[in-house]
């Protein structure tokens, strides 16, 4: 059973893009495992599916496009000047490969970047472009990135993201429609997305009550 999860996993392409409604591609290759349709990675595309089909010597599946959209070769790049360091895409990012601290601009590690495009809806700025880079390269940092979050799980330090992952299937292609849109958009209006971003976590600390609710709606008019 372990060897069956160990070699479908290797077969599938690495993006820990949680698309086929579990969080990252291990994760994956056990609920096939246990019964899961194997025709939910549309990014690995045909290749991979063949390949799941010998493992599994299961009848052959077309390729379930509701857990799309198909992916490039690509890996994500912020814009230094416009990111405004709130970390959203930090949070998004299944595999750790943007680094950042609060309010400054935040970098992505292109060695582990597996170009799922999970942190390009999150970002309130629009701030991050994708790269298309070389088969090669990209299978290379897909590689890297499995070892990683492999290694992170071991360790047990890896943080839970199942709930931002696993999506149902219309929630997959809404996503990959408002992703789509914000590439060829590029129009946004950063100063009314920072005064929201503002606005917001203004609000969020109503609940943690640093500050009395008059003074944070008195904060909150001011924006």
């Amino acid at each position: 059973m372990a060897e069956l999860i160990d070699l479908i996993n290797a077969s599938l392409p690495q993006y820990q893009c949680g698309r086929c409604d579990t969080p990252g591609c291990k994760p994956y290759a056990q609920s096939i495992v246990d019964g899961a349709p194997h025709n939910r990675c549309v990014p690995g595309g045909l290749d991979t599916l063949n390949k799941l089909e010998r493992l599994t010597k299961r009848a052959t599946l077309p390729l379930d496009h509701d857990y799309g959209p198909t992916l490039p070769n690509q890996i994500a790049r912020v814009v230094e000047e416009e990111c405004i360091g709130c970390k959203k895409c930090i949070d998004a990012c299944p595999v750790d490969a943007i680094v950042g601290a609060a309010n400054l601009m935040h970098v992505v590690i292109t060695d582990i970047c597996t170009g799922c495009e999970l942190c390009i809806e999150p970002c309130p700025v629009d701030c991050i472009d994708l790269v298309e880079i070389d088969e090669q390269k990209a299978l290379i940092a897909r590689e890297s990135s499995q070892k990683y979050v492999e290694l992170k799980t071991l360790l047990g330090t890896k943080r839970s993201k199942v709930s931002r992952l696993t999506k149902k299937n219309t929630l997959n292609l809404l996503m990959g429609a408002k992703i789509n849109s914000k590439i060829e958009r590029r129009d946004i209006d950063q100063k009314s997305a920072l005064q929201q971003l503002q606005k917001h976590i203004l609000e969020s600390q109503k609940i943690e009550k640093l500050l009395r609710a008059d003074q944070l709606d008195e904060l909150i008019k001011k924006l």
